[in-house]
C-alpha cells in the first residue's frame, strides 16, 4: 500500500480505531475522513470538497484513485458513480475494497479518454450507502503547466468573421437583489446594471440594433424562476434555424447547499430552504441547447459565480467555501454545435465586482462591453468576432485581478461568429447588406 503523505497516516490510524469500534453510537463516524484523492505519478493528495495544485504537466498523469474510507462495505456498489471534468468516468473506473475502505482507481486514458488540461480540473463522486443516503464530494486539480489546448487562450489566431444573417433574439438577465426572503442570499452591487448595460450594447448599431420585441431583460425582482422559464423556453423558440440566439446571466451560482450535486441558477424568488423547488435548476439549461433552440449560432455568456450565494451555510464569506462547479457544466451544457460560450471565471472563482470598474461594474462585463466596442478588435476590420472577444478577456481580465479571475471560453466553436459590427468598417456596409438581403427573403 502507497503511503502519500503524513495525512494518510492520520487517516489509517483513525480506520484502525473505527475497526475496533465500529458501534459507537455515531460518535466516531462523525470523526471519519472524508473521500480523498491520491495521484500515484506524483505522490499527492487531495482531500473532499477541497482542491490542490501542481506544478506537473496535466498530461504527466495518467489515473487516480479515489479513496472512500472505512465503511466502503456498506455502500451500494450500483450507486457509485464518477465523473471527470463533467464526463461520466464510471467504465474507467475499477474498484477494490480493502481493509483501507474502497479504491476507485480511474484511468484518464481509457473509454475515450479523460486527459486533464492545464488549469483547474473537476473530479465527482456520487455514491449511497447502505440506508440510500446520498453521498457526494468532489476534487478541483490545478495544473500550471502548459498542455494540448482545450480552452481558448489569447494567442489564438482570429478568424475570419462569418457574416449576420437573420434575426437576433436575446434573454438578458441581472439579479442584484435577492432579500426578498431576507438575508440569507447575499445581495450584489452591479449584476443589475452590468445586464442593462448588455441589453442597451445588443440594442445599440453595433449589438444588431435589436428591438424590443426581440430582447427580454429580467432584472431583479422581474427575474423569478417563472419568468427565466418562461424566457428561455418559450420566448426563445420563436428564433428560427437561421437566427441568432444570445443569452446573458448576471448573478448567483451555486450547488444546493443540502445537496451539492444539484446546481442550480438563483433567482429573485429563490427561498433558500426551498431551493430545489423555487430556484431554477442548472440541468435544464441542457434540455434548452439540446431540445428547444431551433436556432444554429448561440452565443452564451455566463457571469454566475459572484461569490457563493448563501450566508452562513458554509458557502458564504464567513465560512469556508465548497467547490462550485457551475460556471464548468454550463460551459458543457452550451458547447453544442455552432455555438459560443463563455464564462466570466474559472471553476469555483468568484467574479468580482467593484466601482473602480466603470463607476459600477463586474470586472468581467466592464472588459465584456470594451472588447465590444472595439477593444478586441485584434485585426481592426471593424468586426469584434467570438475568438477575438474570448482572447482579449482571458488576458485583460486576469491582468485586472491579479490573476484571481479567469474567464473561460469553449476551444474552437463558433470562432468566426460576428458579435459586434463597428459603425466605421466597410465590412459592416457589406454585412448590413447580406443582412437587408436576408430579409428581404424572408
Amino acid at each position: 500500500m502507497n503511503v502519500f503523505s503524513a495525512g494518510r497516516n492520520l487517516r489509517l490510524t483513525l480506520t484502525g480505531l473505527a475497526m475496533l469500534y465500529p458501534c459507537s453510537s455515531g460518535v466516531m463516524a462523525r470523526e471519519m475522513p472524508n473521500p480523498w484523492l491520491a495521484l500515484p505519478q506524483i505522490g499527492r493528495e487531495v482531500s473532499g470538497d477541497s482542491s490542490g495544485e501542481f506544478r506537473e504537466a496535466p498530461d504527466s498523469i495518467h489515473d487516480i484513485v479515489v479513496h472512500i474510507p472505512y465503511g466502503g462495505s456498506h455502500i451500494l456498489y450500483g450507486t457509485i458513480h464518477t465523473k471527470v471534468n463533467t464526463e461520466s468516468a464510471d467504465l474507467a473506473t475499477q474498484s477494490v475494497s480493502n481493509s483501507d475502505g474502497l479504491e476507485l482507481r480511474i484511468q484518464l486514458t481509457a473509454a475515450g479518454g479523460f486527459q486533464f488540461q492545464a488549469g483547474r480540473n473537476s473530479v465527482e463522486l456520487e455514491y449511497q450507502d447502505q440506508f440510500g443516503r446520498p453521498k457526494y464530494t468532489n476534487f478541483l486539480l490545478t495544473f500550471r503547466a502548459s498542455a494540448r489546448p482545450h480552452t481558448s487562450t489569447p494567442e489564438m489566431q482570429v478568424s475570419v468573421p462569418g457574416k449576420r444573417v437573420g434575426r437576433i433574439f436575446a434573454v438578458v438577465i441581472g439579479i442584484s437583489r435577492y432579500d426578498r426572503f431576507g438575508s440569507t442570499i447575499a445581495n450584489l452591487k452591479y449584476a443589475d446594471r452590468d445586464a442593462m448595460s448588455f441589453a442597451e450594447f445588443l440594442k445599440s448599431p453595433a449589438g444588431g440594433g435589436l428591438p424590443d420585441d426581440t430582447v427580454a431583460t429580467l432584472l431583479n425582482e422581474h427575474a423569478t424562476t417563472q419568468n427565466i422559464r418562461y424566457s428561455l423556453f418559450t420566448f426563445l423558440t420563436l428564433a428560427q434555424p437561421q437566427d441568432t440566439v444570445v443569452v446573458y446571466i448576471a448573478g448567483h451560482g451555486a450547488p444546493d447547499p443540502h445537496d451539492p450535486r444539484n446546481l442550480y441558477l438563483l433567482t429573485a424568488d429563490t427561498k433558500p430552504d426551498d431551493i430545489g423547488r423555487t430556484a431554477f435548476p442548472m440541468g435544464q439549461m441542457q434540455d434548452l441547447f439540446d431540445r428547444v433552440l431551433k436556432a444554429k449560432r448561440v452565443l452564451t455568456i455566463a457571469d454566475t459565480c459572484r461569490g457563493y450565494g448563501f450566508i452562513g451555510s458554509g458557502n458564504g464569506d464567513d465560512g469556508p467555501k465548497e467547490n462550485n462547479l457551475i460556471n464548468q457544466y454550463l460551459q458543457r451544457y452550451a458547447a453544442k454545435g455552432e455555438h459560443a460560450v463563455i464564462t466570466a471565471s474559472d471553476i469555483s472563482e468568484t467574479s468580482l465586482e467593484d466601482a473602480r470598474w466603470g463607476d459600477g461594474h463586474g470586472v468581467f462585463t466592464y472588459y465584456l462591453l470594451k472588447g465590444l466596442k472595439g477593444d478586441a478588435d485584434k485585426n481592426h476590420d471593424g468586426i469584434v468576432t467570438a475568438a477575438e472577444l474570448f482572447a482579449y478577456l482571458q488576458r485583460v481580465v486576469p491582468e485586472a485581478t491579479g490573476g484571481a479571475q479567469n474567464p473561460r471560453a469553449i476551444y474552437g466553436l463558433a470562432a468566426n461568429l460576428p458579435i459586434s459590427i463597428l459603425k466605421s468598417s466597410t465590412a459592416t456596409i457589406q454585412t448590413r447588406e447580406s443582412v437587408d438581403t436576408a430579409m428581404a427573403q424572408r
